[in-house]
């Protein structure tokens, strides 16, 4: 294999008065030793990044061998899922194999994380009159842009909090919007709804009418 060989070495010597001698020397040319390199250093990644992307997780690039040219090292990866869905931890054994077969692996360890919290847009402050349904989200305001780095089909919940207006029918709502991926990374944000009762009431007026001067016009069974 590769530059291995067998050598027969014949040595002849030779007097001053032609006389030969030949003797024969065996040279076993062999290749153990195995070819060396750089293991890439352990990394954490978050979980968005594409881990088959060697510009990112590290790549090999000093490969050598005592005899052989122009070795890749590879690899290949056993992964454990971590201590949510979103993350993972790889073992990488990268593999160098010389002409002869002599080999050598060393491990990576890339740690995939999800520290990034989601994102999403609070609906607006607004005022509504009393007689609004403000579970009505149609009327208050909806989260519909609800995003992450890694998982998907989020929804934002809501909590109110309450606090008293000037008047009975009016009030503060405190609206503390909550978004958290699959890896409990969580992003709030508030949302103040003032519920007030700027609408006069209404009814209907008696009609006008005429009576007698000995009717009491404070009996309003009689005036309306």
């Amino acid at each position: 294999c590769g530059n291995t060989k067998t050598i027969t070495r014949t040595w002849t010597a030779t007097d001053d008065c032609g006389n030969t001698t030949s003797a024969v020397q065996t040279i076993t040319v062999v290749d153990t030793t195995p070819p060396t390199f750089t293991v890439p250093a352990d990394i954490t990644v978050e979980c968005d990044v594409d881990v088959t992307d060697l510009t990112i997780t590290g790549d090999v690039t000093d490969e050598t061998d005592t005899c052989s040219t122009g070795l890749d090292a590879t690899y290949a990866d056993n992964t454990v899922l971590g201590t949510c869905v979103n993350e993972s931890i790889i073992t990488r054994t990268w593999t160098l194999i010389d002409d002869c077969g002599n080999t050598t692996t060393l491990v990576q360890t890339i740690n995939v994380v999800d520290t990034t919290s989601p994102t999403f847009t609070a609906p607006e402050d607004l005022t509504v009159e009393c007689d609004v349904d403000v579970n009505d989200l149609t009327i208050t305001g909806d989260v519909t842009d609800e995003a992450d780095n890694c998982s998907s089909g989020l929804d934002a919940e809501y909590k109110d909090i309450i606090m008293e207006g000037d008047c009975p029918n009016s009030f503060i709502i405190y609206r503390k919007w909550t978004l958290i991926d699959e890896c409990d990374n969580e992003t709030t944000d508030d949302q103040v709804i003032t519920v007030v009762d700027t609408t006069a009431p209404t009814f209907t007026v008696p009609a006008d009418l005429t009576v007698e001067c000995d009717v009491d016009v404070a009996d309003l069974t009689i005036t309306g």
